[in-house]
């Protein structure tokens, strides 16, 4: 995979587009609607591709959750304690669960989006200029 491939799927993840064409929006709503977060396009509303891999398919999605978290977590305890040592216990707790809280919405989102993406079994559709030099180049 060359570097200009890798570059695009990692824009794709982190603007949540569609893993097929790169264009379309995976969710219906931007992120601060925050009413409307969780809703999904069951299609590329650009190319058509299917969203809905399986029944479940996007339970999986709690493992990159999971870990999303922890790191966050672990970051934010780490840096709080370094940064001010605090003297009460409930400080660090409190500086752990509060990101862990505020990034839901987004983690939501990213979670889905790494799952569609690395186990999602979806080919990058080629682009209309591809198709025509692939019709001149067999002609």
């Amino acid at each position: 995979m060359n570097s200009g491939r890798k570059s695009n799927v990692i824009k794709g993840v982190l603007q949540m587009k569609c893993p097929s064409c790169g264009e379309g929006d995976l969710f219906e709503y931007p992120m601060h609607r925050i009413d409307k977060v969780l809703k999904m396009h069951d299609a590329c509303p650009i190319c058509n591709q299917d969203y809905r891999q399986e029944p479940g398919f996007y339970f999986g999605a709690m493992y990159f959750s999971y870990g999303i978290t922890i790191g966050v977590m672990v970051l934010f305890g780490v840096g709080y304690n370094i940064l001010f040592d605090p003297d009460e216990y409930y400080q660090t707790i409190l500086s752990v669960l509060v990101p862990a809280i505020l990034i839901v919405p987004f983690n939501y989102r990213i979670s889905r989006t790494l799952m569609l993406y690395i186990f999602g079994r979806i080919r990058k559709a080629p682009k209309s200029q591809d198709l025509v030099e692939s019709k001149e180049f067999s002609s």
